[in-house]
């Protein structure tokens, strides 16, 4: 007798080794099409897991029930008024709706509703049961899973990421006899390909996790990562040191093993001659192995490797490791001693055979750019022009070292060591490896004066000469990465606290590639940059109403933006704020329906004699004496205190507003109250416009 209760429904697609990035996104997608399926059908469950290995996509959802409950399904056809002619005949509009619903005109009923009637068709759907529902929704949930590239096997048309070799669908404790995309399913699963390989019956697929690790396998994707993090840490303390840990490193060994055996190596010590940065990307590239450091950051001639297979005597494995990290390291020593035979100045000339990009001509014209920028730059924030200059014309040398080659992610770091080597002054060195940050969006960022120059140099170049050449990011395609190229000069003028003008910044770079760009791209790279400006403090928790008055402005000066963003937030917490947001917002709607743009540094003077109400006196007199003790503090871009006395002005200005009317007959006390309000906005406009606060 089938089962009709409710119980867990197990879902395992076995494959071939799976490709290691990304597994758990994969079984996320199979799980989540799966559940929305069953949504689809009416089907109820109320939780949905999913297990990934390198072997196996599975999810599991619980009190799922056997048979689909029956619903009621309603289809409306055309309204009574058009159903019908006059002498109560079926039209053909009536008759065409019954017929494509397969029944005769005296099968439909009538729907009354306030908005009108309609004739409908109601039938019974549903009441299949789950064995019949499933191949459909699981073929789709396999077509969906994220994939680049799909393969075929046999003589079959199927496509996978990798050949499906079992399919097993546990309901409770029965198996459901389904076939999905020519695969008959069964309740059987397989557990560790050296260890446990015969088939297994799951007898209850609540049962499914520990069934699993019984046969050597350990289907939770976070579980199995978080014994493979815990075991390596404790291996690097092990060797009186940190085990080095990248996260896609620590993801992608997951991802190549079901039952993870961690053990630690060693290397010869004459290696640590090499660049530990180098040594480290051999381990982690090709071995996929985990460096250790001591406590002071200084690489081990130990490491930690991460096996799929229990082997006894484990030395077995640890041997095998060792000899082959032999080999990897030794070539790595070989790329150092060959590069460093070739100073980095002498890789110059290969630059000019080096595209950068076709309309922007080759690295080699994209260094000598950077230099002259840098050394522009260097002037602006009393840093050194001649070793900016050097540093930018030797930014991209180490593209042609042999190390640089085989490991890519070297870049930079590999031409500190070549300058070096080459007696290069040391502030050059450490630019070369600095003008490389931030590589991504929470990086360090460049310490030296040389390397910030360096880095904005050759990221403000880009900009200019991408946007020049009009390839603008547009959706999710930024193949020069400009989007981070912006943040990152953001981030560098802002958290270095350098008061530099990007507008005239811009103009420099754009100088650079002599009368090629116009200044519309100036212009064009400006807002792009304040646009990711913008997202950038609203992902912070900045309102987008603090950050539109102070781009109010219109400044151009990151660093300034910021401390006015942060007074700002800073102001609006003070309890005047609300009360000076919503009387500025009243002043700016006066001055705009009369018509009235006063220049903030020349506004038209205030006649005294003509200020006839004790309220518009006491405003006049508090503007006055506001703006001598203001103007300093915003001078030092001390903008927090500025605004918090420029708080004090709420009693008056709302005394103002209750006692003094703006726009009375008098065309000279008008006009003369319209500058009163003037000035009163100047004194905060100054800093942002906090009109734009007012909600």
């Amino acid at each position: 007798m089938p089962n009709t209760g409710l119980a867990t429904l197990l879902i395992e697609i076995g494959t071939e080794e799976l490709p290691p990035h990304h597994l758990s996104k994969l079984s996320g997608t199979f799980s989540k099409v799966l559940a929305q399926g069953l949504t689809d059908a009416g089907i109820t469950y109320s939780k949905v897991e999913h297990f990934v290995t390198p072997r196996r996509i599975s999810a599991r959802l619980q009190d799922v029930p056997a048979t689909q409950p029956q619903r009621l399904v309603q289809k409306r056809g055309p309204a009574i008024a058009n159903a019908y002619d006059a002498s109560g005949n079926p039209t053909p509009a009536a008759l065409g709706f019954a017929k494509s619903c397969k029944v005769s005109i005296e099968q439909l009923k009538v729907l009354e509703s306030p908005q009108g009637s309609w004739l409908v068709f109601e039938q019974q759907e549903g009441g299949m049961p789950l064995e019949h529902i499933l191949p459909a929704i699981i073929e789709k949930a396999i077509n969906e899973i994220p994939a680049k590239k799909r393969m075929r096997w046999g003589d079959n048309t199927l496509e996978f990421l990798r050949p499906i070799h079992w399919l097993t669908i546990v309901h409770g404790s029965n198996g459901l006899p389904i076939k999905v995309m020519g695969i008959n399913a069964t309740q059987h699963t397989h557990g560790h390909r050296v260890h446990a390989p015969q088939a297994i019956l799951i007898n209850n697929a609540d049962e499914y996790l520990p069934i699993l690790r019984d046969a050597k396998v350990i289907a939770d994707f976070e579980e199995r990562k978080q014994i493979i993090k815990n075991t390596i840490e404790f291996l690097g303390k092990n060797h009186g040191g940190n085990t080095v840990i990248e996260p896609e490193l620590l993801d992608e060994v997951n991802g190549l093993v079901e039952w993870p055996v961690t053990l630690s190596a060693e290397f010869n010590k004459a290696f640590l001659e090499v660049p530990q940065e180098a040594l480290i990307s051999s381990m982690q590239n090709h071995q996929k192995c985990f460096a250790i450091k001591n406590p002071s950051g200084k690489l081990l001639n130990t490491f930690v490797l991460v096996s799929n297979t229990e082997a006894i005597p484990p030395d077995n494995i640890r041997i095998g490791n060792e000899r082959v990290m032999q080999a990897r390291l030794a070539d790595a020593k070989f790329f150092y001693d060959q590069d460093r035979k070739h100073p980095l100045n002498s890789r110059l000339e290969g630059l000019k055979n080096m595209i950068f990009q076709k309309k922007l001509g080759t690295l080699y014209d994209k260094s000598q750019r950077i230099s002259k920028l840098a050394g522009h730059i260097a002037k602006l924030i009393d840093a050194s022009p001649r070793l900016c200059e050097t540093a930018g014309k030797l930014c991209k040398a180490d593209l042609l070292t042999e190390m640089v080659f085989e490991f890519p992610e070297l870049q930079g770091i590999m031409g500190n060591y070549y300058a070096r080597n080459d007696g290069e002054p040391i502030e050059v060195c450490t630019a070369i490896q600095e003008s490389y940050l931030p590589r991504f969006a929470k990086d360090s960022l460049p310490e030296s004066p040389t390397g910030i120059c360096v880095a904005l140099a050759d990221r403000l170049d880009t900009l200019i000469g991408i946007f020049g050449i009009g390839q603008l990011p547009s959706g999710d395609k930024d193949p020069f990465g400009l989007r981070r190229q912006a943040l990152a000069i953001l981030r560098i003028l802002i958290e270095k606290k350098l008061p530099l003008d990007l507008e005239e910044l811009c103009q420099i770079a754009r100088h650079g590639y002599g009368g090629l760009f116009d200044e519309e791209v100036v212009q064009q790279v400006l807002n792009f940059c304040f646009e990711r400006f913008k997202a950038w403090y609203q992902e912070q928790g900045i309102s987008p109403q603090t950050i539109e008055a102070v781009m109010a402005n219109r400044l151009t000066e990151p660093y300034d933006c910021s401390q006015r963003i942060l007074a700002i937030s800073h102001f609006q917490t003070l309890p005047q704020a609300e009360h000076l947001a919503s009387a500025n917002k009243r002043v700016r709607n006066i001055l705009q329906k009369s018509n009235i743009l006063f220049n903030l540094q020349q506004l038209p003077p205030i006649n005294q004699d003509l200020l006839a109400e004790p309220a518009e006196k006491d405003l006049f007199l508090a503007i006055e004496a506001l703006k001598g003790q203001t103007a300093p503090l915003i001078s030092e871009g001390q903008y927090q205190e500025a605004l918090v006395e420029l708080a004090n002005l709420q009693q008056v200005v709302d005394n103002f507003f209750t006692q003094v009317m703006v726009m009375c007959e008098d065309d000279d006390l008008r006009n003369n109250r319209i500058r009163l309000l003037g000035h009163l906005s100047a004194l905060f406009m100054q800093i942002a416009d906090i009109s734009k606060l007012a909600l």
